[in-house]
């Protein structure tokens, strides 16, 4: 009998923080609740904006940020993303495209609730095509649903061979994007820009981002003290809440609580326990998040995830206001999603020795173009480099058609065992 199949008889624990447990619930059921209600004002403004959107910018202008693609992972959690994938599908979406894209449009069309992936209506859209290329037409195909303006952000991919000059004429591109926002926004809500009010707003982003930081620092510890199954929730209010106190305290409690595990010298899981440090990329299957409690039942914990790392840059600030705009810019062009494949592979396998990693898993999503593109490239470059195995996984985030019990059981065994040759 092979180790890997040995350990499933143990039915390992990732121990949550408790943080997570006492406090998070609590902040996303207030956000969606909110969203609901503030939709319903006359007089307040709401915006749809999605992942890589500078969210602080909407705080500036006093409008409700929500989220369509944390309805969509809400959606997946609650088991009902299929009914609403497949009634977009019924409209003539193709099964090719997002599944974050097609859940919101069933979650529109049926009219579901807030615990099954509905999200208010807007008074604007906003997105990026930065992280996603499927924002932009998303986004006008729900502008045209609901009959309000769309703001979309064009975002240059810095290639590789880009050098400083013509990163500096992409940053010049977006920044001149930041005042027609601003311009569009003071429109819609009367207002006008206020910088010492932005700054207030960029300085308590910067605090969130600092603390996601350390927090990441504390995952290269033998044990982890922080699992996959903490950050894949906590990452919420990096991409709702920037700008706002009420992430800032969360973070300050799971700091705490990881500090404290930390003094115990124990982790998610125990030192005996942990077998296997491994990274996932990509965004987990909401609808399977039981998959990465499986993986600890082989001593398999998830240590690093790019995908939850980028919501966090290190940010400067109390730059004049010219500079702190570029700055801006320069990390919506510059993230981990964006990464050229050369950038990419030298940024992975950093990692790798950072939080010595055993292995590692790429979720090839075909829900998410950018983040898979040049997957095969990586896998191929780490192993030769590095010589640690790599799972080049096929599977989506919210369409549970992709995945398929018996048939993941079977890889993921056989990458445990990969592993465990590998430390021998």
């Amino acid at each position: 009998m092979s180790e890997a199949t040995q350990d499933t008889k143990k039915l390992l624990r990732v121990e949550r923080l408790p943080a997570i447990n006492s406090q998070l619930g609590k902040i996303i059921k207030n956000y969606l609740m909110k969203s609901k209600f503030m939709s319903s004002l006359p007089w307040k403004k709401t915006a749809w904006v999605t992942a890589g959107f500078p969210v602080e910018l909407c705080y500036l202008f006093d409008i409700f940020p929500m989220h369509p693609e944390n309805a969509a992972c809400v959606a997946g959690t609650a088991k009902v993303s299929l009914k609403l994938i497949e009634y977009a599908e019924s409209l003539g979406f193709s099964r090719d495209l997002c599944s974050y894209f097609k859940t919101n449009i069933g979650a529109v069309g049926k009219k579901v609730g807030i615990a099954q992936g509905a999200i208010g209506k807007p008074k604007f859209l906003a997105s990026t095509n930065t992280i996603c290329d499927t924002h932009v037409k998303w986004f006008q195909t729900q502008a045209r649903e609901f009959k309000v303006p769309y703001f979309c952000f064009d975002i240059p991919v810095a290639v590789a061979g880009t050098d400083d000059a013509r990163m500096e004429e992409y940053i010049d591109y977006v920044v001149d994007q930041f005042n027609e926002f601003i311009e569009f926004a003071g429109k819609i809500t009367g207002k006008k820009f206020d910088e010492n009010k932005f700054n207030t707003i960029l300085q308590k982003s910067a605090k969130l981002s600092d603390l996601w930081q350390e927090i990441y620092e504390y995952r290269k510890l033998l044990p982890t003290p922080v699992s996959f199954q903490d950050t894949m929730a906590a990452i919420f209010p990096l991409v709702i809440l920037p700008g706002l106190d009420i992430g800032i305290s969360f973070y300050e409690a799971l700091l705490k609580d990881i500090k404290e595990r930390v003094a115990k010298n124990t982790g998610s899981l125990t030192k005996e326990q942990e077998k296997y440090r491994v990274l996932f990329e990509g965004i987990p299957m909401w609808y399977k998040i039981k998959f990465f409690h499986e993986l600890a039942n082989y001593g398999a914990i998830i240590t690093y995830e790019p995908y939850t790392f980028s919501f966090g840059p290190k940010k400067k600030i109390g730059l004049p206001i010219d500079k702190q705009l570029r700055e801006l810019a320069r990390l919506i062009i510059d993230t981990p999603y964006n990464y050229a494949v050369e950038k990419r592979i030298k940024y992975f396998e950093k990692v790798i020795d950072d939080y010595k990693l055993d292995g590692i898993i790429l979720h090839s999503n075909l829900s998410c173009r950018p983040s898979c593109t040049g997957m095969v490239d990586l896998k191929n470059a780490i192993q030769k480099d590095k010589g640690i195995p790599v799972w080049l996984m096929d599977c989506d985030m919210d369409d549970p058609r992709a995945y398929a019990d018996e048939p993941m059981k079977n890889r993921m065994e056989s990458f445990i065992e990969l592993m465990a040759s590998n430390k021998k």
